[in-house]
């Protein structure tokens, strides 16, 4: 599978993914992994700021030098094979020096894991990416055996590194399951939590909000940046730069006199787009939809082919639907004595359909359940019901259903009304057909056509 088929960033044990965990990408996100990890995130780091005021650098040193190189994950840059980087027992008290010795700790300002990077020397994406895995490593095994479920990936028991609960706030130790390649463990990252560069980085902040508000306060006071050509007044930033050279105190200093710089600058940061593929030989979304558009015509219908339908349809819904539908995950049910694989994916979009469907409070789609139905003949009203026992109050009450055709639509669209209708529900079903033409709209990068046979289907659903 290509990397816009995948929830998570691929790895290769020949060569390090230049991404980095960013916990500032974490920390702007609402849906329920991202909270969990931000809060271990939080409380991490709380216990060592809390350690450093008491005067406890025995607590500190402890917390921090736990946080081993996170070489499963095979992010960041080495030099040769992958390797990982981290903090090591070493490097803890390097690293506690630096935040002691930040004008930001001195003042009180530094608070964010996530601001580090902006105010403590010698602390940037590397050191702040390996800190946050290691701090949410239970999350991503979690999330590991999750898409190892959904794929049928083989996992062995692997001795993991201390792994941080913030319930206890401390370190635990317990064998977990891993994939493995070539021999080497593997702990996969969710592509939304990762950048290229840190969404909180010093030089962006000082280049742009920093620099602008000096030449700002320099056009203000008349000072001897200004210049005057042809009548117009003017403050260049190589100037500013030459006066007021980047140093991370500097960038302290002036967010403590002026938090609005720091607004300012997480406010453009949150706007930044999330990483979808991260490497030259990645094939284009254009390459992937076309070829995804193909195989629906080498997947036959029936129970033989079931496996390959049902990953068919993982790739395709990750491909036209990522970063609004995330972290994919495997759900087991019996009805009637037969097993049944539902596809439940965390809502986390921002705008258009799916976050309509979320923040209504009829269908309140906190996840979407979606169930694979790779039958030869129409679906049933089994199928229905089953879908419509998993709605409650808290998973909300939307769901999609794939099927390869449908031979009477009159009677699929009455179902589908009549679930709307008497509040059980809102089922959308989506047949080859659909999920093609969605695949051909995404390939020309048309999005809003995508978003419209979408809003087609449900507002049949209300007619």
């Amino acid at each position: 599978m290509t990397q816009h088929q995948l929830d998570f960033v691929d790895v290769s044990n020949e060569f390090d993914t230049a991404v980095y965990v960013d916990p500032f990408a974490i920390e702007i996100r609402d849906d329920l992994w991202a909270a969990e990890a931000s809060e271990h995130v939080r409380v991490f780091f709380k216990e060592v700021l809390d350690a450093l005021r008491d005067g406890d650098t025995a607590r500190a040193e402890e917390l921090m030098s736990h946080l081993t190189e996170p070489k499963e994950t095979f992010l960041g840059v080495s030099q040769d094979s992958p390797q990982g980087r981290g903090v090591g027992r070493g490097q803890a008290r390097q690293l506690i020096s630096a935040i002691r010795n930040s004008k930001a700790y001195a003042t009180g300002l530094l608070s964010d894991l996530s601001e580090v990077a902006l105010y403590v020397d010698g602390i940037d994406r590397d050191k702040i990416s390996d800190l946050t895995t290691n701090i949410i490593r239970q999350l991503l095994i979690d999330y590991t055996q999750e898409q190892c479920d959904l794929f049928e990936i083989e996992t062995s028991r692997y001795q993991s590194p201390p792994m941080f609960s913030a319930e206890f706030k401390n370190w635990v130790s317990r064998p977990v399951l891993l994939p493995y390649l070539a021999g080497s463990p593997v702990m996969l990252v969710p592509k939304y939590i990762v950048r290229q560069k840190l969404s909180l980085n010093s030089q962006d902040f000082y280049n742009k909000q920093i620099s602008d508000f000096l030449a700002a306060e320099a056009m203000r006071a008349n000072s001897s940046l200004v210049r005057t050509i042809r009548g117009v007044r003017k403050v260049y930033k190589k100037d500013v730069h030459k006066a007021h050279p980047k140093t991370k105190s500097l960038l302290a200093e002036l967010v403590l006199k002026h938090p609005e710089l720091l607004n300012m600058y997480k406010d453009v940061a949150k706007n930044q787009r999330m990483a979808i593929s991260f490497g030259d030989d990645d094939l284009n979304i254009t390459t992937v939809c076309d070829m995804l558009s193909k195989e629906f015509n080498d997947v036959p219908p029936g129970r033989d082919n079931a496996t390959r339908y049902h990953r068919l349809i993982i790739g395709t819904l990750t491909s036209l639907f990522y970063p609004d539908l995330i972290i994919p995950q495997k759900e087991w049910a019996i009805n009637d004595g037969r097993k049944r694989i539902d596809i439940v994916y965390t809502n986390a979009a921002d705008t258009g359909f799916f976050a309509h469907r979320r923040d209504s409070a009829k269908s309140n789609a906190q996840i979407v359940i979606v169930e694979c139905k790779n039958y030869s003949d129409d679906i049933a009203n089994a199928e229905f019901d089953q879908l419509i026992g998993r709605f409650d109050d808290n998973k909300g009450r939307f769901g999609i259903i794939t099927c390869r055709s449908v031979a009477d639509k009159l009677k699929l669209h009455r179902r589908c009304v009549d679930a709307a209708k008497s509040s059980q529900g809102y089922i959308i079903v989506l047949t080859d057909e659909d999920l093609v033409a969605m695949l051909v709209a995404k390939a020309t990068l048309n999005d809003e056509r995508v978003g419209h046979i979408l809003h087609e289907k449900f507002q049949a659903l209300l007619s």
